[in-house]
Protein backbone atom coordinates (compact mmCIF):
# COMPACT_ATOMS: atom_id res chain seq x y z
CA UNK A 1 0.00 0.00 0.00
CA UNK A 2 1.01 3.14 -0.74
CA UNK A 3 1.56 6.20 2.16
CA UNK A 4 0.73 9.29 1.08
CA UNK A 5 0.76 12.33 2.99
CA UNK A 6 0.45 16.09 2.69
CA UNK A 7 2.19 18.23 4.87
CA UNK A 8 0.12 21.72 5.00
CA UNK A 9 2.51 24.88 6.48
CA UNK A 10 3.68 27.97 5.20
CA UNK A 11 7.39 27.43 6.47
CA UNK A 12 8.49 26.11 2.99
CA UNK A 13 11.62 24.81 4.50
CA UNK A 14 10.42 22.73 6.92
CA UNK A 15 7.80 21.43 4.59
CA UNK A 16 10.62 20.65 2.05
CA UNK A 17 13.22 19.10 4.80
CA UNK A 18 10.29 17.11 6.19
CA UNK A 19 8.99 15.40 2.83
CA UNK A 20 12.61 14.62 2.24
CA UNK A 21 13.28 13.02 5.09
CA UNK A 22 9.88 10.91 5.12
CA UNK A 23 10.56 10.12 1.37
CA UNK A 24 13.67 8.00 2.69
CA UNK A 25 10.95 6.21 5.17
CA UNK A 26 8.45 5.35 2.25
CA UNK A 27 6.06 8.09 2.38
CA UNK A 28 4.79 9.80 -0.90
CA UNK A 29 4.56 13.74 0.44
CA UNK A 30 2.77 16.46 -1.32
CA UNK A 31 2.84 20.20 0.62
CA UNK A 32 0.70 22.49 -0.13
CA UNK A 33 0.98 26.15 1.77
CA UNK A 34 -2.65 27.10 2.46
CA UNK A 35 -5.73 26.03 2.81
CA UNK A 36 -6.68 26.82 -0.67
CA UNK A 37 -4.11 24.71 -1.97
CA UNK A 38 -4.70 21.91 0.36
CA UNK A 39 -8.25 21.60 -0.85
CA UNK A 40 -7.50 22.13 -4.59
CA UNK A 41 -4.99 19.25 -3.96
CA UNK A 42 -7.49 16.87 -2.39
CA UNK A 43 -9.87 16.79 -4.94
CA UNK A 44 -7.19 15.26 -7.51
CA UNK A 45 -4.54 13.36 -5.36
CA UNK A 46 -5.71 9.67 -3.24
CA UNK A 47 -3.68 11.44 0.08
CA UNK A 48 -4.66 9.67 2.91
CA UNK A 49 -2.97 11.50 6.15
CA UNK A 50 -2.62 15.54 6.36
CA UNK A 51 0.11 16.95 8.90
CA UNK A 52 -1.27 20.72 9.85
CA UNK A 53 0.54 23.53 11.09
CA UNK A 54 -1.87 24.96 14.16
CA UNK A 55 -0.37 28.63 12.98
CA UNK A 56 -0.28 29.36 9.13
CA UNK A 57 0.42 33.10 8.25
CA UNK A 58 -3.04 33.81 7.20
CA UNK A 59 -5.12 31.30 8.43
CA UNK A 60 -5.80 29.25 11.98
CA UNK A 61 -5.13 25.73 11.82
CA UNK A 62 -7.36 24.44 13.56
CA UNK A 63 -10.51 26.17 11.65
CA UNK A 64 -8.63 24.99 8.83
CA UNK A 65 -8.49 21.71 9.95
CA UNK A 66 -12.52 21.70 10.52
CA UNK A 67 -12.96 22.38 7.15
CA UNK A 68 -10.98 19.75 5.61
CA UNK A 69 -12.29 17.58 7.84
CA UNK A 70 -16.00 18.53 6.62
CA UNK A 71 -15.10 18.32 3.11
CA UNK A 72 -13.15 15.34 3.45
CA UNK A 73 -14.32 12.93 6.52
CA UNK A 74 -12.01 10.09 5.57
CA UNK A 75 -8.71 11.98 6.43
CA UNK A 76 -6.81 11.31 9.58
CA UNK A 77 -5.28 14.99 10.71
CA UNK A 78 -2.23 15.49 12.61
CA UNK A 79 -1.96 18.83 13.99
CA UNK A 80 1.51 20.12 14.76
CA UNK A 81 2.59 23.46 16.84
CA UNK A 82 5.25 25.10 18.29
CA UNK A 83 3.44 26.93 21.01
CA UNK A 84 1.82 23.32 22.60
CA UNK A 85 -1.35 23.94 25.51
CA UNK A 86 -3.76 21.85 26.92
CA UNK A 87 -6.57 24.10 25.14
CA UNK A 88 -4.99 23.83 21.62
CA UNK A 89 -4.49 20.19 22.22
CA UNK A 90 -7.99 19.74 22.53
CA UNK A 91 -9.25 22.19 20.14
CA UNK A 92 -7.55 20.36 17.58
CA UNK A 93 -8.72 17.26 18.57
CA UNK A 94 -12.41 18.71 18.57
CA UNK A 95 -11.84 19.87 14.80
CA UNK A 96 -11.37 15.75 13.55
CA UNK A 97 -7.32 16.01 14.08
CA UNK A 98 -6.20 12.19 15.51
CA UNK A 99 -3.10 13.36 17.00
CA UNK A 100 -1.07 16.10 17.88
CA UNK A 101 2.85 16.57 18.04
CA UNK A 102 4.66 19.64 19.51
CA UNK A 103 7.33 21.15 17.28
CA UNK A 104 10.13 20.65 16.87
CA UNK A 105 10.29 16.60 17.40
CA UNK A 106 12.73 14.15 16.07
CA UNK A 107 12.00 11.96 13.04
CA UNK A 108 11.05 8.77 14.78
CA UNK A 109 8.32 10.83 16.97
CA UNK A 110 6.59 12.02 13.69
CA UNK A 111 7.13 8.50 11.97
CA UNK A 112 5.73 6.73 15.44
CA UNK A 113 2.66 9.26 14.74
CA UNK A 114 2.43 8.68 11.16
CA UNK A 115 2.62 5.03 11.78
CA UNK A 116 -0.22 5.35 13.81
CA UNK A 117 -2.37 7.19 11.05
CA UNK A 118 -1.67 4.66 9.06
CA UNK A 119 -2.53 1.72 10.78
CA UNK A 120 -5.80 3.35 10.74
CA UNK A 121 -6.26 3.91 7.30
CA UNK A 122 -5.75 0.51 6.53
CA UNK A 123 -7.92 -1.12 9.34
CA UNK A 124 -11.38 0.94 8.06
CA UNK A 125 -10.10 -0.12 4.04
CA UNK A 126 -10.13 -3.71 5.36
CA UNK A 127 -13.26 -2.87 7.38
CA UNK A 128 -14.83 -1.97 3.94
CA UNK A 129 -13.40 -4.98 2.18
CA UNK A 130 -15.47 -6.68 4.84
CA UNK A 131 -18.58 -4.80 4.66
CA UNK A 132 -18.58 -5.29 0.85
CA UNK A 133 -18.21 -9.03 0.61
CA UNK A 134 -20.95 -9.52 3.69
CA UNK A 135 -23.11 -7.11 1.18
CA UNK A 136 -22.47 -9.78 -1.89
CA UNK A 137 -23.03 -12.88 0.07
CA UNK A 138 -25.89 -11.24 1.20
CA UNK A 139 -27.12 -10.26 -2.80
CA UNK A 140 -26.25 -13.90 -3.39
CA UNK A 141 -28.22 -15.39 -1.19
CA UNK A 142 -31.62 -13.34 -2.27
CA UNK A 143 -30.28 -14.46 -5.99
CA UNK A 144 -30.64 -17.78 -4.97
CA UNK A 145 -34.62 -17.67 -4.57
CA UNK A 146 -34.69 -16.41 -8.14
CA UNK A 147 -32.49 -18.98 -9.68
CA UNK A 148 -33.62 -22.02 -7.82
CA UNK A 149 -37.14 -21.07 -9.12
CA UNK A 150 -36.34 -21.35 -12.73
CA UNK A 151 -33.55 -23.80 -12.88
CA UNK A 152 -36.22 -27.24 -12.26
CA UNK A 153 -37.87 -26.62 -15.79
CA UNK A 154 -34.72 -25.48 -17.03
CA UNK A 155 -32.76 -28.71 -16.02
CA UNK A 156 -35.85 -31.18 -17.82
CA UNK A 157 -35.46 -29.41 -21.20
CA UNK A 158 -31.62 -29.58 -20.45
CA UNK A 159 -31.99 -33.36 -20.49
CA UNK A 160 -33.87 -33.87 -23.84
CA UNK A 161 -31.08 -32.01 -25.82
CA UNK A 162 -28.99 -34.07 -24.29
CA UNK A 163 -30.35 -37.12 -25.27
CA UNK A 164 -31.06 -35.64 -28.94
CA UNK A 165 -27.26 -34.91 -29.09
CA UNK A 166 -26.36 -38.12 -27.81
CA UNK A 167 -28.19 -39.77 -30.71
CA UNK A 168 -26.78 -37.45 -33.07
CA UNK A 169 -22.96 -37.85 -31.97
CA UNK A 170 -23.55 -41.93 -31.72
CA UNK A 171 -24.69 -42.14 -35.51
CA UNK A 172 -22.18 -39.85 -37.31
CA UNK A 173 -19.40 -41.56 -38.95
CA UNK A 174 -15.95 -41.20 -37.23
CA UNK A 175 -14.62 -39.16 -39.94
CA UNK A 176 -17.48 -36.65 -40.41
CA UNK A 177 -16.43 -33.05 -40.01
CA UNK A 178 -19.48 -32.52 -37.72
CA UNK A 179 -18.86 -34.91 -35.34
CA UNK A 180 -16.13 -33.16 -33.22
CA UNK A 181 -18.69 -30.55 -33.18
CA UNK A 182 -21.53 -32.48 -31.61
CA UNK A 183 -18.94 -33.80 -28.83
CA UNK A 184 -18.76 -30.52 -27.79
CA UNK A 185 -22.39 -29.89 -28.04
CA UNK A 186 -22.68 -33.00 -25.91
CA UNK A 187 -20.16 -31.83 -23.31
CA UNK A 188 -21.36 -28.33 -23.40
CA UNK A 189 -25.14 -29.48 -22.38
CA UNK A 190 -23.65 -32.19 -19.57
CA UNK A 191 -21.63 -29.02 -17.78
CA UNK A 192 -24.93 -26.87 -18.20
CA UNK A 193 -27.01 -29.58 -16.42
CA UNK A 194 -24.36 -29.17 -13.51
CA UNK A 195 -24.19 -25.60 -13.51
CA UNK A 196 -28.18 -25.88 -13.35
CA UNK A 197 -27.65 -27.78 -10.32
CA UNK A 198 -25.43 -25.63 -8.73
CA UNK A 199 -27.54 -22.32 -9.86
CA UNK A 200 -30.42 -23.93 -7.59
CA UNK A 201 -28.21 -23.96 -4.30
CA UNK A 202 -26.53 -20.59 -5.34
CA UNK A 203 -25.85 -19.17 -2.23
CA UNK A 204 -24.60 -22.37 -0.68
CA UNK A 205 -20.83 -23.75 -0.65
CA UNK A 206 -20.44 -25.39 -4.20
CA UNK A 207 -19.08 -28.52 -3.97
CA UNK A 208 -15.55 -28.88 -3.81
CA UNK A 209 -13.42 -31.32 -5.45
CA UNK A 210 -12.60 -34.24 -2.54
CA UNK A 211 -9.01 -34.99 -4.10
CA UNK A 212 -6.90 -32.05 -6.06
CA UNK A 213 -7.51 -32.19 -9.78
CA UNK A 214 -5.20 -30.84 -12.46
CA UNK A 215 -6.72 -27.53 -13.72
CA UNK A 216 -4.86 -27.62 -16.98
CA UNK A 217 -7.25 -30.15 -18.20
CA UNK A 218 -10.32 -27.94 -17.88
CA UNK A 219 -9.05 -24.77 -18.84
CA UNK A 220 -7.43 -26.22 -22.44
CA UNK A 221 -10.16 -28.10 -22.77
CA UNK A 222 -12.87 -25.53 -22.70
CA UNK A 223 -10.69 -22.57 -24.19
CA UNK A 224 -10.45 -25.33 -27.56
CA UNK A 225 -14.28 -26.02 -26.96
CA UNK A 226 -14.99 -21.76 -27.37
CA UNK A 227 -11.88 -21.42 -29.86
CA UNK A 228 -14.24 -23.50 -31.97
CA UNK A 229 -17.50 -22.46 -31.46
CA UNK A 230 -18.88 -19.30 -29.38
CA UNK A 231 -15.27 -17.64 -30.25
CA UNK A 232 -14.64 -18.93 -33.55
CA UNK A 233 -13.85 -15.29 -35.18
CA UNK A 234 -11.20 -14.52 -32.05
CA UNK A 235 -7.66 -15.73 -31.73
CA UNK A 236 -8.06 -17.25 -28.60
CA UNK A 237 -4.44 -18.00 -26.83
CA UNK A 238 -4.20 -20.50 -24.09
CA UNK A 239 -0.73 -20.42 -21.98
CA UNK A 240 0.20 -23.45 -19.57
CA UNK A 241 2.40 -24.60 -17.25
CA UNK A 242 4.50 -27.20 -18.00
CA UNK A 243 3.96 -29.13 -14.99
CA UNK A 244 0.59 -30.43 -13.35
CA UNK A 245 -1.56 -27.55 -11.13
CA UNK A 246 -3.09 -29.32 -8.81
CA UNK A 247 -6.32 -27.69 -6.46
CA UNK A 248 -9.25 -29.14 -5.08
CA UNK A 249 -11.97 -27.58 -6.83
CA UNK A 250 -14.33 -28.98 -9.55
CA UNK A 251 -13.04 -29.13 -13.03
CA UNK A 252 -16.27 -28.03 -14.02
CA UNK A 253 -16.41 -25.07 -12.00
CA UNK A 254 -13.38 -24.30 -13.18
CA UNK A 255 -14.81 -24.71 -17.03
CA UNK A 256 -17.95 -22.80 -16.02
CA UNK A 257 -15.79 -19.46 -14.93
CA UNK A 258 -13.47 -19.78 -18.44
CA UNK A 259 -16.43 -19.63 -20.07
CA UNK A 260 -18.13 -17.05 -18.64
CA UNK A 261 -14.91 -14.97 -18.86
CA UNK A 262 -14.74 -15.57 -22.72
CA UNK A 263 -18.12 -14.99 -23.59
CA UNK A 264 -17.47 -11.67 -21.97
CA UNK A 265 -14.33 -11.25 -24.41
CA UNK A 266 -16.34 -11.91 -27.05
CA UNK A 267 -18.95 -9.61 -26.12
CA UNK A 268 -16.66 -6.91 -25.32
CA UNK A 269 -14.09 -7.22 -28.63
CA UNK A 270 -17.38 -8.18 -31.06
CA UNK A 271 -16.02 -10.90 -31.65
CA UNK A 272 -13.57 -10.18 -33.58
CA UNK A 273 -10.68 -9.48 -30.88
CA UNK A 274 -7.82 -11.67 -28.60
CA UNK A 275 -8.16 -13.04 -25.65
CA UNK A 276 -5.01 -14.17 -23.62
CA UNK A 277 -5.50 -16.98 -21.36
CA UNK A 278 -2.99 -17.79 -18.81
CA UNK A 279 -2.70 -20.25 -15.97
CA UNK A 280 0.17 -20.06 -13.67
CA UNK A 281 1.13 -20.87 -9.88
CA UNK A 282 2.15 -17.73 -7.61
CA UNK A 283 3.03 -17.49 -4.08
CA UNK A 284 1.01 -14.94 -2.16
CA UNK A 285 1.74 -16.15 1.62
CA UNK A 286 0.27 -19.70 0.67
CA UNK A 287 0.11 -21.61 -3.24
CA UNK A 288 -2.09 -20.56 -5.52
CA UNK A 289 -3.12 -20.87 -9.29
CA UNK A 290 -3.69 -18.37 -10.98
CA UNK A 291 -6.43 -18.09 -13.83
CA UNK A 292 -5.97 -15.11 -15.82
CA UNK A 293 -8.12 -13.84 -19.33
CA UNK A 294 -7.31 -10.56 -21.00
CA UNK A 295 -9.28 -9.47 -23.84
CA UNK A 296 -8.10 -5.91 -26.05
CA UNK A 297 -11.71 -4.85 -25.79
CA UNK A 298 -12.57 -1.35 -24.25
CA UNK A 299 -12.34 -2.66 -20.79
CA UNK A 300 -14.67 -1.88 -18.28
CA UNK A 301 -16.13 2.10 -17.43
CA UNK A 302 -15.67 3.13 -13.68
CA UNK A 303 -20.07 2.73 -13.39
CA UNK A 304 -19.56 -0.76 -14.43
CA UNK A 305 -16.19 -1.61 -12.67
CA UNK A 306 -18.01 -0.46 -9.37
CA UNK A 307 -20.80 -2.93 -9.71
CA UNK A 308 -19.68 -5.43 -12.05
CA UNK A 309 -19.75 -8.33 -8.64
CA UNK A 310 -23.07 -7.74 -7.96
CA UNK A 311 -25.74 -10.26 -8.83
CA UNK A 312 -28.60 -9.63 -11.26
CA UNK A 313 -25.82 -6.34 -12.46
CA UNK A 314 -25.82 -6.42 -16.28
CA UNK A 315 -24.49 -4.02 -19.07
CA UNK A 316 -26.19 -6.82 -21.67
CA UNK A 317 -29.31 -6.20 -23.06
CA UNK A 318 -29.93 -9.95 -22.51
CA UNK A 319 -27.56 -10.79 -20.22
CA UNK A 320 -28.47 -12.58 -16.31
CA UNK A 321 -25.72 -10.72 -14.19
CA UNK A 322 -25.04 -13.78 -12.95
CA UNK A 323 -21.69 -15.21 -14.36
CA UNK A 324 -18.90 -13.11 -12.60
CA UNK A 325 -20.90 -13.42 -9.25
CA UNK A 326 -21.21 -17.03 -9.06
CA UNK A 327 -17.10 -16.50 -9.98
CA UNK A 328 -16.34 -14.28 -7.39
CA UNK A 329 -18.59 -16.74 -5.29
CA UNK A 330 -16.24 -19.76 -5.74
CA UNK A 331 -13.50 -17.95 -5.06
CA UNK A 332 -14.67 -16.56 -1.94
CA UNK A 333 -15.42 -20.67 -0.09
CA UNK A 334 -12.48 -21.51 -1.47
CA UNK A 335 -10.92 -19.38 0.03
CA UNK A 336 -9.07 -17.59 -2.88
CA UNK A 337 -10.31 -14.55 -4.77
CA UNK A 338 -11.54 -12.79 -7.93
CA UNK A 339 -10.76 -9.04 -9.10
CA UNK A 340 -11.69 -7.24 -12.26
CA UNK A 341 -10.12 -4.29 -13.44
CA UNK A 342 -8.31 -3.10 -16.94
CA UNK A 343 -5.17 -5.03 -17.91
CA UNK A 344 -2.34 -2.08 -18.89
CA UNK A 345 -2.55 -2.10 -22.75
CA UNK A 346 -6.25 -1.81 -22.62
CA UNK A 347 -9.27 -4.31 -22.68
CA UNK A 348 -10.40 -5.78 -19.78
CA UNK A 349 -8.61 -8.45 -17.18
CA UNK A 350 -10.28 -10.96 -14.59
CA UNK A 351 -7.88 -12.78 -12.27
CA UNK A 352 -9.39 -15.82 -10.41
CA UNK A 353 -7.04 -17.01 -7.54
CA UNK A 354 -7.61 -20.55 -5.74
CA UNK A 355 -5.37 -22.37 -3.17
CA UNK A 356 -3.36 -25.20 -4.89
CA UNK A 357 -0.39 -27.82 -4.33
CA UNK A 358 2.73 -26.35 -4.43
CA UNK A 359 3.92 -27.66 -7.90
CA UNK A 360 6.39 -30.90 -7.49
CA UNK A 361 8.94 -28.88 -10.48
CA UNK A 362 10.29 -25.46 -10.63
CA UNK A 363 9.05 -22.51 -12.29
CA UNK A 364 6.76 -22.23 -14.40
CA UNK A 365 7.84 -22.64 -18.10
CA UNK A 366 4.55 -22.23 -19.70
CA UNK A 367 3.60 -23.54 -23.00
CA UNK A 368 1.44 -20.72 -25.19
CA UNK A 369 -1.08 -22.71 -27.17
CA UNK A 370 -3.54 -20.41 -30.16
CA UNK A 371 -6.77 -21.66 -30.71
Amino acid sequence: MTRRLLILDDDADFAISTSRALALEGVECRIAPDGASALALLEVEPVEVVLIDIRLRHEDGTELAARLHARHPGLVMVIMTAYASVDSAVAALKAGAYDYLRKPFFLDELMRALERCFQLVELRAAKARAERELALMRQIEATSQLAAGLSHDFKNMLAVIRANLAVIEERLPAQDGLKPYAGDALDAALTAGELVTRLMGFARQPVLSPEPRDLRLPVRTTASMLARTLCAGMRVECDLPGHPLLAPVDPGQIGTALVNLLINARDATDGRGRAQIALRHVWRGGDYARLTVEDDGPGFDAGGLDHALEPLFTTKPEGTGLGLSMIQQLALVSGGDFRIGNAEGGGARAVLDLPCLKPCTGPDQGSGENM
